[in-house]
């Protein structure tokens, strides 16, 4: 007969070991991750924009070929060390050049006025440069003016001669000021994160994951190019062409959370979010040029998902002549590293089938 009173079977193992408080040592490595973190956070986003300094952007010098060397010899020594000045043999050149994003602007020097090149779409950063070039062409007349006529100088024009400024490649009318583009970048970038989560976490089965995040970049892209295209007008590109690099850009966020997941379980979306969120988006250069950013971390950026999509962005709107082929890659190798990881990583410690999708059932 079986004794129902043995002590042995009253209690679940371990029940009444289970610790009413947290020890002391816990809250010390709780405590000192998130201050560690937190550090680290605030660090990764203000280092690069307090650092920050012009590095690598080049501007086209063209024009009367007196001028230029005039100009060279006075002005380059000086402005050489913020930008890098690229003779050039016409205005045609220089213009390109900025259309390809090659250059973010020109000047042109001429004895009886001078023009400057810009590009408003670019950034903020590139047009206040080329601002501060054209008042100091612009001081430069006002001073070679002034001396002329003190030393009595015959054949002086009525008005001094006036700096012109085009801009070769503006912003939309409905961004002027290029406040939609930049603001742009944070939430596409947390609301991807953010589902990608969620689909790691709610959604069982390798193929239904696969679905999801599919059809999540399809979906979100749609809305997206609705709202920042037709809508708001922060992307003028054709809308089919947004619509497909917003969808790329969406899909290879979620997917990567998605696939790391499958791969490390939920240390998996700690990495993510590490290379989305603490290195990635501090390094996208959404309002700077990439070169901008101090150690080569713009340039870098421009590898991680953030910063490719902020490239992508603003040269399918402003930049058609451009080249783009590279940016696609990135965000397409992404997305292929996430779903790859979501279909084939099959961990030995979980079971096919296992509740959470890890590597659950189809």
């Amino acid at each position: 007969m079986t004794n129902t009173s043995d002590p042995t079977r009253s209690a679940p193992t371990g029940a009444a070991s289970s610790p009413s408080t947290t020890s002391g040592w816990q809250v010390t490595t709780v405590v000192s991750s998130a201050v560690v973190l937190v550090g680290l956070l605030v660090l990764s986003f203000v280092w690069p924009g307090a650092r920050g300094e012009a590095d690598g952007l080049s501007v086209a010098v063209t024009g009367d070929s007196q001028v230029v060397e005039q100009f060279m010899a006075a002005v380059g020594p000086g402005l050489g060390q913020v930008v890098d000045l690229e003779v050039v043999t016409d205005r045609e050149v220089a213009v390109a050049g900025i259309q390809r994003r090659e250059l973010i602007g020109g000047v042109v020097l001429d004895p009886t006025g001078s023009e400057v090149l810009t590009a408003s779409a670019a950034g903020q950063v590139p047009s206040a440069l080329m601002s501060a070039i054209a008042g100091e062409l612009q001081t430069g007349l006002s001073s070679q003016m002034y001396e002329a006529s003190r030393n009595g100088v015959p054949g002086l024009p009525d008005e001094l001669p006036r700096v012109a400024v085009t801009d070769v490649v503006p912003l939309s009318v409905d961004d002027p000021n290029g406040v939609g583009i930049t603001a742009a970048g944070i939430p596409l970038t947390v609301g991807a994160l953010l589902s990608g989560v969620a689909i790691a976490l709610t959604v069982a089965g390798v193929w239904r994951r696969v679905v999801a995040v599919l059809a999540f970049g399809l979906g979100s892209g749609l809305v997206l190019a609705l709202v920042l295209g037709p809508w708001l007008g922060v992307l003028p590109a054709s809308f089919g062409v947004s619509w497909l690099a917003l969808s790329t850009s969406l899909a290879a966020t979620s997917g990567l959370f998605v696939g790391l997941h499958s791969a490390l379980g939920r240390a998996g979306l700690g990495v993510a979010a590490a290379v989305t969120l603490l290195a990635a988006m501090p390094w996208a250069a959404f309002a700077v040029p990439p070169s901008f950013l101090p150690a080569g971390l713009g340039h870098a950026g421009q590898f991680l998902i953030p910063g490719a999509t902020a490239t992508l962005n603003r040269t399918i709107s402003y930049f058609p002549d451009a080249p783009i082929a590279t940016t696609w890659l990135v965000l397409g190798a992404w997305a292929v590293v996430g779903l790859g990881l979501t279909l084939f990583w099959r961990p030995e410690r979980e079971p096919r089938g296992t509740g959470d999708g890890t590597a659950g059932g189809r």
